[in-house]
């Protein structure tokens, strides 16, 4: 009988191809899997919460795997799979799920961070966009107000095959100022690709002047596949939670 875990998983994605196993290039999924392979002695699929990019962070990646084995303890299979992991990737914790548990489809939130600083430092650069032009927040932070509520986003995202349309429900989102820069983060029930990267490089678009707060709502309300936004670079991002 097969045993089923959830998996918190954090790790540093500036050496990653993204979370989703693809052909010849390291990612995320990919070496876990590998690793538990190795620990079962039986193919293991690592089922994710969804997918983060390349050079994507995060802190609180949730997956799904199942086992044959019904000797390994939890502990034990915890303490194995980070013994083979790299050192930009950990299990921080497995739990046993019911057989139905799925990591993706029973998920009923997700929550991102995008880093921002003003300064250019060279030992956060992988973890923050420190763009070369200055920006005003209290045009960003009154945007920032209209992204609660159910919209269509594809204004903010990259099209991909199979996706029939592009509305999510955003339940929180929140412009953060503090002395070095700035942190948006964002609740919402999905998330489409790029669409957080897209959603921070039109505000940084409206902090600099290139279009208004009007624009920005527009942008919302009529869903276009041509926005002609910015769209912020990889580093700056963290998968934070999921919540089921």
């Amino acid at each position: 009988m097969q045993r089923r875990f959830k998996a918190i998983i954090e790790y540093d994605g500036t050496d990653f191809h993204g979370w989703q196993r693809q052909l010849n290039v390291r990612t995320v999924q990919e070496e876990i899997e590998s690793a538990l392979s190795q620990i079962v002695n039986e193919s293991v699929t690592l089922f994710g919460s969804g997918r983060t990019d390349s050079g994507v962070h995060a802190v609180g990646q949730v997956a799904h795997f199942s086992i044959d084995s019904e000797t390994l303890s939890r502990e034990r299979l915890l303490y194995a799979v980070n013994s083979l992991l790299p050192s930009d990737v950990k299990c921080i914790s497995l739990g046993a799920v019911d057989s139905d548990f799925h990591a993706r489809f029973d998920a009923v939130s997700r929550s991102y961070r995008y880093h921002i600083e003003k300064t250019h430092h060279p030992l956060r650069c992988r973890y923050s966009w420190c763009p070369r032009q200055s920006w005003d927040d209290r045009p960003i932070q009154d945007a920032v107000k209209y992204l609660v509520g159910e919209y269509g986003f594809r204004s903010f995202c990259r099209k991909r095959p199979g996706e029939e349309h592009y509305r999510c429900e955003v339940f929180s989102a929140e412009w953060k100022i503090d002395s070095e820069g700035a942190t948006f983060e964002i609740c919402a029930d999905r998330f489409f690709h790029r669409m957080v990267r897209g959603i921070v490089g039109a505000l940084m678009d409206v902090g600099r002047g290139y279009f208004s707060v009007e624009n920005f709502a527009d942008l919302l309300e009529n869903s276009t596949r041509e926005s002609n936004i910015t769209i912020a670079p990889p580093q700056g991002l963290t998968l934070v939670e999921v919540k089921y």
